[in-house]
C-alpha cells in the first residue's frame, strides 16, 4: 500500500488537473509510471483523458455508460465511479463481490465464463440498495475483502451466513468456481549492447523505443529478439537469441522475471560490430540510467553497468 501510495503522489504531483495528463508527453506519462507494470493502463489514463478535455470540454462522465466508452475503463470501474461519485444505482462487481455472491447463491457455473458472469450480475443487481448505491457496493466489497475470504473465510462471523446456500451445503471453498489457469509461456529474450565512447566523453548504449503495441510498448530498451521456447545450452542462446555464435560475444545473465502470462529468461550480450539504425533510438549514458526501461531492465541496471565496465 505505502509503494501505491509514493507512486499516486508522484503522478497527481506531476498532473493534478486531468488537463495536466492530457497536455503531457506520453514518455514523462510512463517514466511516473515505471515499475507498476500493465503499461497499458498508462497509455489509456491518457487516452482517457484527452478525449474529456478534447471532446468534452473537460467535463468528466456522469454515469457508468459514458465511462465505460473511455479507454482503459471496464464495467467494474465504471460502476464503481457512477456509483460511489454520482449516486447512480449500478452494482459494481470484482473479484471480492464475484466471490461473495457464487457463495451466497452456491453458483456452480464458472464465474469467469459467460453463464457465470450473468449469474453474478443479476444477484449484485437483486441485491443493490438503490437509494445509497455508493455505500451499498463498498459494502459488498468490504464484506468480500474482510470476511469472504479466498481461503479462510470468516462464515462463523459473516452476518449473512445463515442465508447462505454454500454454507448450507459446505461448498464454501469450492466457490467460486472458475476455469483452470493457463500456464504462464516461457519466453526467452536476448539483448544486445551496443556501446560507443567518443572522445572525452562518457560511455553511452544504445537504447530503442518500443513499438506502440506488445510487451514494453512505449518504452525503451536494447534491441532485442524473443523466442518462446527453452535454449539452454549457450550455443542454441548465442544462435536463437542473437543470430550468431560470435565467439567474441559475452553474455550477462539468466536474468528472470515472471509477467501475468509469460516467464522471462533474459541474456544481455555485448555486440562489438552491432549498428545501430540511423532512427527510433538515442545513445544514453550508461551511468544516468535515464531512460524509460521496462522493470526487466530496470532491476538489473547497477550489476549490467558494473559488468560492461569489467568487460
Amino acid at each position: 500500500m505505502d509503494q501505491g501510495t509514493a507512486y499516486w503522489e508522484r503522478f497527481m504531483a506531476a498532473f493534478p488537473t486531468v488537463q495536466d495528463l492530457a497536455a503531457a508527453k506520453t514518455d514523462q506519462v510512463m517514466a511516473l509510471w515505471k515499475g507498476l507494470g500493465y503499461y497499458s493502463r498508462a497509455r489509456n489514463l491518457q487516452k482517457a483523458a484527452q478525449i474529456i478535455v478534447n471532446e468534452n470540454g473537460g467535463e468528466l462522465p456522469q454515469n457508468a455508460k459514458e465511462w465505460a466508452a473511455l479507454p482503459g475503463i471496464g464495467p467494474y470501474t465504471a460502476a464503481a465511479i457512477s456509483s460511489i461519485c454520482y449516486g447512480e444505482p449500478v452494482a459494481v462487481v470484482d473479484g471480492n463481490v464475484q466471490r461473495v455472491m457464487s457463495r451466497l447463491f452456491d453458483i456452480e457455473h464458472a464465474v469467469d465464463r459467460k453463464a457465470g458472469k450473468e449469474s453474478v450480475q443479476e444477484a449484485c443487481d437483486l441485491l443493490l440498495d438503490a437509494s445509497d448505491p455508493g455505500s451499498s457496493n463498498q459494502a459488498w466489497m468490504e464484506l468480500g475483502a474482510l470476511v469472504c475470504a479466498p481461503r479462510s473465510p470468516l462464515c462463523g462471523e459473516c452476518p449473512l451466513s445463515d442465508g447462505c446456500l454454500a454454507y448450507e451445503r459446505n461448498t464454501v471453498l469450492q466457490r467460486p468456481v472458475k476455469q483452470p489457469k493457463k500456464a504462464a509461456l516461457p519466453v526467452e529474450v536476448g539483448f544486445s549492447i551496443a556501446l560507443r565512447k567518443e572522445q572525452n566523453g562518457p560511455l553511452q548504449w544504445w537504447v530503442e523505443r518500443r513499438p506502440d503495441s506488445g510487451i514494453w510498448s512505449q518504452l525503451e530498451a536494447f534491441p532485442c529478439r524473443m523466442t518462446p521456447q527453452r535454449l539452454g545450452e549457450e550455443a542454441d542462446i548465442n544462435i536463437g537469441l542473437f543470430g550468431n555464435q560470435s565467439p567474441e560475444r559475452q553474455m550477462f545473465g539468466p536474468v528472470k522475471h515472471i509477467l501475468t502470462h509469460r516467464r522471462m529468461t533474459a541474456w544481455f550480450s555485448i555486440e562489438p560490430h552491432f549498428s545501430p539504425p540511423k532512427t527510433g533510438g538515442r545513445w544514453v549514458d550508461v551511468e544516468s540510467g535515464e531512460a524509460n526501461w521496462p522493470r526487466l531492465i530496470d532491476k538489473v541496471l547497477p550489476e549490467l553497468r558494473a559488468w560492461i565496465v569489467k568487460n
